[in-house]
């Protein structure tokens, strides 16, 4: 190479680094900034529900913290894929998110034909908190323990049935759960909802259900159901007479629901960075965590890659569920 030849490429070599650096100033001044303008985060459930309610309370709190409106949006339908498809197919630039709960990670192994794919197309930003549930049996049964039931059940195979909201909901898949964890047959009664079934549960003509704490203690308190097990970790506040399902002999029962924001994917990693360790800050505040427990909510936060990876383990378990337990829906 002749030195006017050197002198090109080291020209050519300039001018390149020049211009890279001329794109690369604003995408990084743009995270730097982030956010500077309001986020939109969709509830892709209706307006006044349990995770409609956490939503607002713990957006507001993020908004105090990013010194941005953020305004939350109800896009309800389908299980939550009406307001996850608009998500997933948003700008990945962290100004529209989602709030989600355990369905995001089930309705693959229940719809084979989704618009959108919730591993693929979209990312975790933070978890809010686990949702446990209680599992109940009616007081007009003889059965007051989880071991107890099992035997009972076992014995009583014709009885052994448990309610749900419908098929394919958390209440469905939790005791389709149980019943492969405890080896014992348990016949489905699906119901529009939590409410209608609750009759047939106090008087007897089904045996069992998972719920939420918040539904059910109530319930256990008026004495119209015995709560046997719970499906957290450790014993609930609201209920510290009622032992884990550790406790009571089955850890492998760990069904439950939870909450939590997400974002498209290939969103900046400094902003999902940004906003999992706001969301993390938001969770943990005194006055949220109270609230949060209040709704039967067990308060977790954590980064982005912990949540992605907590969907992908929790994607694959509930299809091994599903699969096993042969979950169609109507």
């Amino acid at each position: 190479m002749n030195p006017s030849q050197r002198t090109r490429r080291r020209l050519g070599l300039g001018l390149f680094a020049a211009l890279a650096a001329g794109i690369a100033t604003p995408a990084l001044a743009q995270v730097d900034a982030f956010p500077n303008r309001p986020i939109r985060v969709v509830v892709p459930y209706t307006p006044g529900g349990v995770s409609d309610a956490v939503t607002r309370l713990v957006m507001q709190k993020l908004s105090e913290r990013l010194g941005q409106p953020v305004v939350v949006e109800n896009r309800p339908g389908a299980n939550g894929m009406i307001g996850s498809d608009n998500v997933a197919k948003s700008a990945p630039d962290g100004y529209s998110l989602l709030v989600v709960v355990a369905a995001h990670a089930i309705n693959p192994s229940l719809y084979p034909k989704m618009t959108y794919d919730p591993l693929r197309d979209l990312t975790g930003v933070s978890m809010i908190g686990r949702i446990p549930l209680l599992l109940v049996s009616s007081a007009q049964l003889p059965p007051a323990s989880v071991k107890a039931l099992v035997s009972w059940g076992k014995a009583n195979p014709n009885k052994m049935t448990f309610a749900s909201s419908g098929n394919g909901s958390g209440a469905h898949l939790a005791g389709e759960l149980f019943s492969q964890a405890v080896g014992m047959p348990m016949t489905h009664v699906p119901y529009k909802g939590i409410a209608p079934a609750l009759p047939n549960l106090f008087s007897g003509q089904v045996a069992v259900i998972f719920d939420s704490v918040q539904t059910m203690m109530p319930q256990v308190k008026a004495g119209k159901v015995r709560a046997l097990a719970i499906t957290s970790p450790a014993r609930w506040p609201a209920a510290p007479d009622v032992p884990t399902m550790a406790e009571a002999g089955y850890p492998a029962v760990t069904a439950g629901s939870w909450i939590g924001l997400i974002a498209p994917a290939r969103t900046p990693p400094a902003v999902l960075a940004k906003l999992s360790a706001e969301m993390d800050a938001v969770v943990h505040q005194p006055d949220v965590r109270a609230r949060l427990i209040d709704y039967g909510i067990d308060p977790v936060g954590g980064k982005s890659d912990q949540f992605q990876a907590f969907i992908r383990e929790e994607s694959v378990r509930w299809a091994a569920v599903v699969k096993k337990g042969g979950v169609k829906l109507e």
